[in-house]
Formats: C-alpha cells, sequence, structure tokens
C-alpha cells in the first residue's frame, strides 16, 4: 500500500480527506497538522463517513510542526511516502475578506502575491525537509502555486506540481461551453495558460484586467476558439462559481486528480499551475515520471512562461530574481504599507518566515482595530 503524506487539514487537506475516503485509491495516509487534535477529528470524520460507501480508509494522524524541519526531514526518511502534499499556510485570505468592505477592497487590490510571505514559508520548509530526507516523493504544493512554486524552483526545491488556479478555470471553461452548445463535456478539449491572477479578478475587489493568457477551444478535435468571444468564456466561466469559499471542494478534486494521476502513471492530459517550478498554470500531462507541459503548436513554452509572469505583475508580484528574491509591485507595497504599516519591498527566500510574522503582526493589529474597535 502506497504512503501519502498530507499535511495541513485546512478545509482544502479536510475536503480531500473526505474525499480520499471513499474513493477506494487504495492509500495509507499519513495526516499531519500543527494541531494534532484537528488532524485527528477531520481524520475521524472521513473515516466514519466512509462506512457509508463501504470504504474502510487508512489514516494516521500526528502532529507536524514544519517550522521544525529536521523532525519532519526525519519523519519523511522514515516513511518514505511517495508523495507528500502541502496544505499548510499561515494566513488565509478569507480572514481579509471579515473586515470592512472599504478595508478589505483596499488590502484585495495589492494582490494576494502581496502576501506570498505567508504563502511561501511552510511549503517552503517542507520542500527542504524533502531534499534533507533523501527521499524523492512526488509533491504537490497547493499554497498559491502560481507563485510559490516559481519561488522554490529558484532555489533548488521546486515542486512537481500545483492545484488549483488554472485548474479551477478549466473545468469551469468546459462546463461553460458544454452549457453553450449542447456538447458533451468528454468530446471539448481546452489547452489553457493563465494565472492565479485570471480566478481572481471576476471574483475579487480592486483586481485590474489585461492580464494575458492563451486559450485553444476544440471540440470533436475541430478547432472553435473562434466561435467564442475569448475575454467573455474566461470571465463567464470563473463566475459560474459560487461566491465564498467552496471551490475549495474543486481545489481538493484538483489535488486528488493530479496524486492519482502521477502515483498511479496514469499520463493524464489536464491544466495545473506550478509545474516543476514554472510560474503560473499550463496544459500539463502527469504521470510516473511527474508534469511535463504540454502546449499546441501555437504557443511556445518561453512565451507561456512570459505570459504568466506578466500576470503575476498584476497579482502584487513584480519580479521574482534568479536567487528566488520576491519583489513586490509598486502598487502592492505602497497599499500594504498605507493599509497595515507593513513597509516591505522585496525579500529573499531566507527571510520569508520572518517577513510573514511580521505581516501577521500587522495585520492583527489592523484587524483588532476594525473587528474589535
Amino acid at each position: 500500500m502506497k504512503k501519502i503524506l498530507l499535511v495541513g487539514v485546512g478545509d482544502v487537506g479536510s475536503h480531500l480527506l473526505e474525499f480520499v475516503s471513499r474513493d477506494g485509491s487504495n492509500f495509507e495516509w499519513i495526516v499531519g497538522d500543527i494541531n494534532e487534535k484537528r488532524a485527528y477529528w477531520v481524520c475521524n470524520n472521513a473515516e466514519i463517513g466512509a462506512v457509508h460507501h463501504g470504504m474502510d480508509p487508512k489514516f494516521y494522524p500526528m502532529k507536524i510542526d514544519l517550522f521544525d524541519i529536521d523532525t519532519t526531514a526525519e519523519l519523511i526518511h522514515k516513511e518514505k511516502p511517495t508523495a507528500v502534499i502541502n496544505c499548510s499556510v499561515l494566513h488565509t485570505w478569507h480572514l481579509i475578506r471579515k473586515l470592512p468592505d472599504k478595508v478589505y477592497a483596499k488590502i484585495s487590490s495589492a494582490g494576494l502575491g502581496a502576501w506570498l510571505p505567508c504563502q511561501l514559508t511552510l511549503g517552503m520548509n517542507l520542500a527542504q525537509a524533502i531534499k534533507n530526507s533523501g527521499v524523492s516523493p512526488f509533491y504537490i504544493n497547493t499554497s498559491l502555486s502560481c507563485l510559490t512554486n516559481p519561488v522554490l524552483g529558484k532555489i533548488g526545491l521546486a515542486p512537481t506540481i500545483g492545484i488549483g488556479n488554472v485548474d479551477l478555470i478549466a473545468p469551469a471553461i468546459l462546463t461553460y461551453v458544454n452549457r453553450k452548445t449542447g456538447v458533451p463535456k468528454s468530446n471539448i478539449e481546452i489547452y489553457l495558460v493563465c494565472h492565479h491572477q485570471h480566478w481572481v479578478y471576476p471574483r475579487e475587489a480592486g483586481y485590474k484586467p489585461g492580464a494575458p493568457y492563451f486559450l485553444k477551444i476544440m471540440i470533436e478535435n475541430e478547432d472553435v476558439t473562434q466561435q467564442f468571444n475569448a475575454d467573455e468564456v474566461m470571465y463567464d466561466s470563473v463566475k459560474l462559481y459560487p461566491p465564498g469559499i467552496g471551490f475549495t471542494t474543486v481545489s481538493a478534486s484538483s489535488t486528488l486528480k493530479n496524486l492519482k494521476a502521477m502515483v498511479n502513471d496514469e499520463g493524464l492530459r489536464t491544466h495545473s499551475p506550478g509545474p516543476n517550478g514554472l510560474p503560473g498554470g499550463y496544459p500539463v500531462k502527469l504521470n510516473a515520471e511527474g508534469a511535463e507541459v504540454v502546449l499546441p503548436s501555437e504557443i511556445t513554452l518561453e512565451e507561456a512562461v512570459r505570459m504568466n509572469e506578466e500576470s503575476g505583475q498584476l497579482d502584487g508580484i513584480k519580479e521574482i530574481k534568479d536567487d528566488g528574491t520576491v519583489v513586490f509591485a509598486d502598487y502592492s507595497y505602497e497599499i500594504m504599507k498605507e493599509i497595515m504599516g507593513f513597509d516591505c519591498k522585496s525579500f529573499k527566500p531566507s527571510e520569508s518566515k520572518e517577513c510573514a510574522f511580521e505581516q501577521m503582526k500587522c495585520f492583527k493589529k489592523m484587524a483588532d482595530k476594525y473587528l474589535l474597535g
């Protein structure tokens, strides 16, 4: 029985366990969280629910502290998981949504990239633990893969693949085209290059239009892209999702799909962000070798990467340098400084933890003012 290590049982992690408990994939799951009791309860809920489906999943909850890289590396070395999944993050976007509308809208306009230290730190620590363990599992990073994976790639810690983002939009486009044409989804194929920015622009306040993307729509092997207004397809497909965090079930589905495609050597053609440390999202093929970008003839990999780097500039990140240094976009820096007092124009990966803790300190001070004052 193949072992999977999951770290983090928040929204995506807990949904993932509910799904795997019922799908008969026959993996052994080591489930870690900084809060061992939370891991225990989430595993219990999934295992009990599986009884209704005649399933008996194997879950082993435990405490995992990703700030203790050495102990995490020892665990990975001992258990030798086939795949490691990071579902942990220091600060979630959902907390920002609780602020008064005007304050939320202002912070949102800085882009989620403005919070990259909080998104990066734990996933980077886990990547370092994997490297130190001497084991070579697939590494699926669920935390803002469009921007965290390229940072990790620059410092030799590239995850195999990310989840969500382009893989939230792609199935929505299939659904949109199906409803417009009546053609079964199985007869529709798309190639999509896009960024997290394209996911949040229709959903969150303050995001600007104009981020570049590539979309090719095929019906029964015929290119029908010109029959659609591509901008409308991109926008309206995302708007099919309900407001709020209901989409996290689809993120969990993306995670499970990617996991099974690699572990079971399915050779699946799908979409996902951050393959092997690239920025943004791409069409990919997933098998036992990992992730391979598969683009149609109309676009090169260099063009696709450039598109996603430009899109990242509209998501708060001006540049990720060759040494992994993250440079915030000027507008993002100014907003975070004005609203929260977070004064940071750039940070090195080694400074990510310090920056993340400073961000959380600034946010708490501001949130207390608006939510408690």
